[in-house]
């Protein structure tokens, strides 16, 4: 009697939304679940720790140092780097598990450039700074705007050090932290369990959250590490739901990146409002927005991530 399976039996054993063949190597259960979590978190912290371990190792090289200090422009060039690499170094170890684990393609994940997806960029863009900026505006003020202080620091205001600096912030909301963990949550994550969308949005959602516990976003106590929470809970959530109504992970990237750009003009151009008062009250008014998109997107029958996302 054969041991090889028909092709119906083939097609049963592999992962929902998977071709015969090409289930993934490991299980999609809690354990499978878990171990996923727990590597995409390690994947970004490696990334950033290695990127930091490259260019500290190149800094070591006689005259680097000087070259990258204080407002000289090889000091932005540098840091760039270092947010580049952050990115590859994700898009690598990405790439590497979706062909060996997955069996997947960076495609399948929604790691693909098309003639929208500039909109649909710049529409995250648009909807989380600008419910980033609206929302603080409303707050109460405690402190007049801090100005371009708040961004520049003690560096003088030099055109070519304010272009630095807007490519330097640039960077940080969209090469360091935006691409490369919206490629890991809204991209990987949530596309491998698709065939659940309400265990994807929550395991993905919940995982996002709980690692910014170690963020430094101000927090002054450990109680307002968790309440810092409401910041990453309401843009994950706002990136799940326009995810999944435009079909296109560059919307997640775009609401990621857009929060920060977002919190950058508030910080820089608004008065100041309280700290825990405006985690809660941005965090809040996201997540709102990004409940009732997703809401309503599983209900009229969207995909995370279908053939065509």
């Amino acid at each position: 009697m054969s041991s090889s399976l028909s092709p119906a039996a083939a097609s049963s054993s592999a992962a929902p939304g998977t071709a015969p063949g090409t289930a993934p190597r490991l299980g999609l259960g809690p354990f499978g679940i878990a171990c996923r979590v727990v590597v995409a978190v390690v994947i970004l912290l490696a990334a950033n720790l290695g990127a930091n371990l490259v260019l500290g190792v190149v800094a070591l090289v006689p005259g680097v140092r000087a070259a990258v200090s204080g407002q000289s422009p090889w000091a932005f060039v540098f840091a760039l780097g270092m947010q580049v690499l952050v990115l590859v170094l994700v898009a690598l170890a990405v790439q590497a598990w979706m062909r060996w684990i997955e069996r997947g393609t960076m495609r399948d994940i929604g790691w693909r450039w098309d003639r929208r997806s500039v909109v649909w960029l710049l529409l995250g863009i648009a909807v989380a700074a600008g419910s980033v900026v609206v929302v603080t505006a409303a707050l109460p003020d405690i402190a007049p705007p801090p100005g371009g202080a708040a961004l520049l620091g003690e560096q003088e205001a030099h055109p070519a050090v304010i272009a630095g600096l807007v490519v330097h912030y640039l960077g940080l909301a969209f090469l360091q932290q935006g691409l490369p963990e919206e490629l890991l949550f809204r991209g990987w994550l949530l596309w491998r369990l698709r065939h659940r969308p309400v265990t994807a949005v929550v395991v993905t959602t919940l995982a996002f959250t709980v690692i910014h516990l170690v963020s430094n976003g101000g927090q002054e106590s450990a109680w307002e590490r968790v309440l810092y929470l409401a910041l990453p809970l309401g843009f994950a959530l706002l990136a799940v739901g326009l995810l999944l109504w435009t079909g296109s992970l560059w919307a997640a990237v775009g609401v990621h990146g857009g929060f920060h750009v977002g919190n950058y003009l508030a910080t820089a151009l608004l008065p100041q409002a309280d700290a825990v008062t405006s985690w809660l009250a941005i965090g809040g008014v996201q997540a709102g927005l990004g409940l009732a998109l997703t809401v309503t997107a599983l209900r009229s029958g969207r995909r995370i991530l279908g053939p065509k996302g």
